[in-house]
């Protein structure tokens, strides 16, 4: 019996290792990622594959304190130990050369290693491990030759319907970005959308404040409590929780729409910039055009000199991604990538939400009913004047507000 046994999970074993067709298949396979790793380890191979796994923790990795510690393990780990990065990793890929004289690299760089890595240990390792297993026995196939499992009627109906309800899904979600990149190139469109994404300032059932402190300092104010700032016309960062995990500032809102937008318009210089070097075109003058767009947005949005520096719903490895970057002297999709896929999100949430408040409203309107919409601005309570000039006008700046004009009474 005990015989029998070791002989079905033999069998069994095989048939797990039939699908097995390259190494990303092993990894995402935790039982065979344990005899991977256990295949390594006798052969004393095993630094590449913990690369490997390093890194896939830090991409996915959301507690700022928690990446910086990973990242700095895998830098003084792999690359600046006592032995070679190019003989731990068993990659001769000459970036892996240039990072060893580098203290910060970014989370980009790094994914790019990864792929070189990943393709060496496949290379060098995968082919002698899949030859461990046995062939697949001739007698099973011929069982799923005679009598092959034929999917019912209804099983065949539901996946139907669900690739149907899939694919309309999609086709939805395409138009209503479509949608929203039409409306952002009408100003009037673009400006009432924004004027929305205001409005959600005070939408106080979904929103949290928080002051604005010094980095590294996180600090609480209880909800009773008004600054005198708050008082005077501006205002603390408005927090809140979307997605069930992911919190946002609700005052960059609108710089999120524009960096969202000089991303893209910089996407597009790169892409130019590629045609014209395919062409033998390219000077000077378009690489200064790509390096002043990117010295705006940084003076825009990622090192403000209007506290705080970070003014758009980036994390902050996200930011010092995008330095790293540009100090390494990238200048292609890779840079903003990263910021991209994280703002994209947020943006459609927003939009979604922007064109139900509006389709609603319009109903209303049709019916000769108002809306009540208790995001209405409060009005602002003063605890001293808001001009001082005494018979003079007086032109007062603020970040919530923009340019105001106040003549004497």
């Amino acid at each position: 019996a005990i015989r029998q046994k070791k002989e079905r999970e033999l069998r069994k074993g095989a048939l797990v290792a039939q699908w097995l067709r390259n190494l990303t298949e092993v990894l995402l396979n935790t039982q065979h990622l344990d005899y991977f790793k256990e295949f390594l380890r006798e052969r004393k191979a095993e630094a590449p594959l913990q690369f490997l796994v390093a890194i896939q923790k830090i991409s996915v990795e959301t507690n700022e304190k928690l990446y910086k510690s990973l990242l700095d393990n895998v830098m003084k780990t792999f690359f600046h130990g006592k032995v070679s990065a190019e003989e731990m990793l068993q990659c001769n890929a000459p970036i892996i050369k240039e990072i060893t004289h580098v203290r910060q690299v970014s989370a980009t760089t790094l994914l790019t290693i990864q792929g070189y890595v990943m393709k060496s240990l496949e290379e060098k390792w995968f082919k002698d491990y899949q030859d461990l297993f046995p062939l697949r026995p001739l007698e099973v196939e011929v069982e799923e030759q005679v009598s092959p499992r034929k999917p019912s009627k209804t099983a065949t109906t539901y996946l139907q319907e669900s690739q149907k309800r899939g694919w309309l899904k999609m086709i939805s979600f395409i138009k209503s970005f479509c949608k929203y990149r039409r409306y952002m190139l009408d100003p009037i469109k673009r400006q009432e959308f924004e004027d929305y994404l205001h409005m959600e300032l005070y939408n106080n059932k979904e929103n949290f404040s928080a002051p604005v402190n010094p980095p590294g300092r996180p600090g609480t104010v209880p909800s009773n409590v008004r600054s005198t700032d708050h008082e005077n016309g501006e205002t603390t960062l408005t927090k809140r929780r979307i997605f069930g995990h992911k919190i946002i500032t609700v005052n960059f809102l609108a710089n999120d729409i524009y960096f969202f937008s000089e991303m893209e318009k910089f996407n597009d210089l790169v892409s130019s910039s590629q045609v014209l070097q395919a062409n033998r075109a390219c000077n000077e003058n378009d690489v200064i055009l790509m390096r002043s767009k990117i010295n705006v947005i940084l003076k825009l949005y990622l090192q403000s000199e209007v506290p705080p520096k970070l003014r758009v719903n980036i994390s902050d490895s996200q930011k010092e991604a995008i330095l790293a970057a540009i100090l390494e002297g990238h200048l292609d999709r890779s840079i903003f990538h990263g910021a991209i896929m994280s703002l994209f999100p947020v943006i459609m949430h927003f939009w979604k939400r922007f064109c139900s408040w509006k389709a609603t409203r319009s109903y209303l309107q049709f019916r000769g009913k108002k809306l009540k919409d208790k995001r209405t601005p409060p009005k602002p309570v003063f605890r001293y004047p808001p001009w001082s000039g005494g018979d003079h006008a007086v032109l007062r700046f603020s970040l919530l507000r923009g340019i105001e004009w106040f003549r004497p009474q």
